[in-house]
């Protein structure tokens, strides 16, 4: 009868790849498995020292003295998935023959991929965050501004932020408006515009490809605030300010000052259908310059306290925090004072970004479609409608 031909398992210590021992190691980022020291050691001639030591879970020879050499059988046991990385004194632990019991296979491998575990969300929670760039471009006063590549990384990069900038569906979403404000048609063609390239921001995120989108944009405020109110709720959104003053860019600034705001109300005695919200922010809106229709409706305005105006209010992200929450507790007082309302009408002297948190606070289907006003040699023209 043939005898019955048995594997030698048994492998030569040193026979690790130098491959195999980055990955041990970067896997557990330098610390032993065990106890979590840090096993880069002092510095000597210029060079770190490594302390950590290389340990086989099954052992590294299929015999008796080799350490849970025989409780398995593998093919290889000089593979990633066998080696642990241990201090020299977790390392005689497991090895002693009296803790042998408590040391299984099963047990060593727990512990090891407990640690990697631990290690992946330390490295993927900390750190700069992936995001993509969302560049809205148009006509502001006769010229076409937008947000360069360059201008971009460097407002991300301040906030630690990488942004994804290899190709338009991998994360840089250019949207250019162009054409002539004062036809209807421009109105109506930048609406499409934006839906477009939010329709590719949204295919993105549904693929799991963005998970935080940067907003960068520039654009007439009605158009600022249609884009606000097409952003998806549940993305991670951050909005960033273009500076009129000195470098600052579309840097925020963490050393600006904050402010907040005030709301107020003007309510006649006969009911109505429609209402003015006024967000007088960068100069107050003047009533006066309203349109016949709009004079005399109840009235619900939100503007900086002690009426700070200026391009330069909104330096602070915090301000603009501050902003978007007045702004959807005057919505709500607007809702409570005026429940009959079919209509409102938005009129704004505003920066970029709380144009687009105007838009964001509106709740399609819950509150009155809202008609946004253009201001054009000193009137006010409805251009753009919008929680429609």
């Amino acid at each position: 009868m043939a005898s019955k031909q048995v594997r030698d398992s048994s492998v030569k210590r040193g026979d690790i790849k130098d491959t195999v021992r980055l990955a041990v190691w970067a896997r557990a980022a330098g610390c032993c498995v065990m106890c979590s020291t840090t096993l880069l050691g002092s510095r000597s001639y210029l060079h770190s020292v490594l302390v950590g030591e290389l340990a086989h879970n099954v052992g590294a020879t299929a015999t008796e003295g080799s350490p849970r050499g025989l409780a398995e059988d593998i093919v290889d046991r000089e593979s990633e998935e066998n080696l642990l990385l241990l201090c020299h004194a977790c390392h005689r632990l497991i090895d002693n023959e009296d803790h042998a019991p408590y040391f299984t296979t099963d047990r060593l491998r727990a512990l090891k991929k407990k640690h990697e575990d631990r290690v992946r969300v330390a490295a993927t929670s900390g750190g700069m965050r992936r995001t993509a760039a969302l560049r809205v471009g148009g006509l502001v006063r006769g010229a076409t501004a937008l947000a360069s590549q360059r201008q971009t990384a460097d407002a991300l990069l301040t906030d630690g932020y990488l942004g994804l900038v290899d190709s338009r569906w991998r994360g840089d979403f250019l949207c250019t408006i162009a054409g002539d404000p004062s036809r209807s048609s421009y109105w109506r063609a930048a609406q499409e515009e934006i839906d477009d390239t939010l329709g590719l921001v949204e295919q993105s995120v549904a693929s799991g490809e963005v998970e935080h989108l940067s907003i960068f944009a520039i654009a007439p405020i009605p158009l600022l605030v249609y884009l606000g109110s097409r952003l998806d709720d549940k993305t991670d959104t951050r909005l960033y300010q273009k500076h009129r003053d000195g470098d600052q860019g579309w840097r925020w600034d963490a050393t600006a000052p904050i402010h907040d705001f005030s709301t107020s109300a003007t309510i006649g005695a006969t009911p109505t259908s429609e209402v003015v919200l006024a967000a007088s922010l960068t100069a107050e809106v003047q009533k006066s310059n309203l349109p016949d229709a709009l004079q005399g409706l109840p009235y619900f305005e939100i503007r900086p306290e002690a009426d700070r105006f200026g391009p330069s209010l909104f330096s602070h992200p915090d301000t603009l925090r501050n902003f978007a929450d007045r702004w959807r507790t005057l919505l709500a007082e607007v809702e409570k004072t005026c429940p009959g309302a079919t209509k409102w009408h938005l009129v704004a002297a505003a920066p970029l970004t709380p144009a687009i948190e105007m838009g964001r606070a509106f709740m399609r289907g819950a509150q009155p479609p809202t008609e946004v006003y253009e201001r054009h040699n000193g009137t006010y023209t409805p251009v753009v409608q919008v929680n429609t």
